[in-house]
């Protein structure tokens, strides 16, 4: 039986794209174990993968923590895996593999330049995320993609009161990168726009996020305030009953375009900082609007694809 090791950080929205590849290792090695390096935010995400054996944290201290370094290196050689699937693929995860390799003998895919299986050719950077790690599991013999059944992300939101047909509207991002937000007016528009067809959206977001909600205009309509109080798990179920998802590019929003029915529509809101051929989410039914500054965009904009 193979001992599998798939290194995973982060973002959030390049976590859920990874799924992919996840589910298409195990699919080849139907007899592995297999453990998963990633942050400690995303443990209620892998922890309910059905053939996830193992999950190990590795919250990305500076690279020059010694201690740190030598505690991962001494449990890697421990667990002596026969392969390593690096995804993050990374200067860190490229270090790692250095001193990995100082001791023990193992199968590496990634892109460090002496490993067994690199995946270095230049068009990998312009490939989007999916295509680009299923290209590089195709250096690995992984030669198909797998589905991933999104099923395996349960909650109980019975506490939230939802109906069916839900529309969401996703307002978080990153709290570095003020650029890839939609402006809360812009949001407040479009909600008069909807409780002018008797539409009471959901918002969305993180803690980060409660502060937009202080904004005077946000009296003035109607909606279902449920920023910061959803886990992931909970988005998941959400995402199943909902008719429309309307938000920024950020992690959430990847999650919720994965869990959703394919019916439903889905639309993300980009601007010049992020290239959705790179990074956008991905499934049917998802419309992507960009403009040079993302409040180019127009609330119209949105209610054009609405119907």
């Amino acid at each position: 039986m193979k001992k599998i090791l798939i290194i995973k950080h982060g973002s959030l929205g390049d976590v859920i794209l990874s799924m992919y590849s996840i589910f298409s290792i195990k699919k080849h090695y139907e007899k592995s174990k297999i453990t998963i390096l990633t942050e400690s935010k995303y443990h209620d995400l892998f922890k309910f993968v059905p053939f996830v054996d193992k999950i190990k944290f590795d919250n990305r201290p500076k690279i020059f923590n010694l201690l740190s370094l030598v505690k991962l290196c001494i449990w890697f050689h421990k667990e002596n895996f026969d392969w390593v699937f690096d995804l993050q693929t990374s200067n860190r995860t490229n270090i790692y593999f250095f001193f990995f390799s100082l001791f023990t003998d193992f199968k590496w895919n990634g892109i460090a330049k002496k490993c067994s299986h690199p995946h270095l050719g230049s068009k990998r950077t312009s490939l989007h995320t999916l295509e680009r790690q299923k290209e590089q599991l195709k250096v690995a013999g992984i030669k198909r993609q797998t589905n991933v059944n999104w099923r395996f992300l349960k909650s109980d939101i019975s506490k939230f009161f939802l109906t069916d047909n839900l529309f969401l509207l996703v307002i978080g991002g990153s709290i570095h990168r003020p650029e890839k937000r939609w402006s809360i007016e812009n949001y407040i528009e479009l909600i008069k726009y909807l409780n002018q067809k008797k539409i009471y959206p959901i918002i969305i977001g993180g803690n980060s996020e409660k502060h937009f909600l202080l904004n005077k205009n946000f009296s003035k309509v109607k909606f279902k305030n449920l920023v910061g109080k959803t886990s992931y798990l909970d988005l998941a179920e959400i995402a199943r009953k909902s008719k429309w998802i309307v938000g920024n590019d950020t992690g959430p929003m990847h999650l919720l375009v994965q869990c959703s029915k394919v019916n439903a529509k889905k639309i993300v809101l980009f601007g010049s900082h992020s290239n959705p051929k790179l990074c956008a989410p991905i499934g049917k039914n998802v419309f992507i609007i960009q403009k040079n500054k993302i409040n180019h965009i127009l609330p119209n904009d949105v209610i054009k694809l609405l119907d």
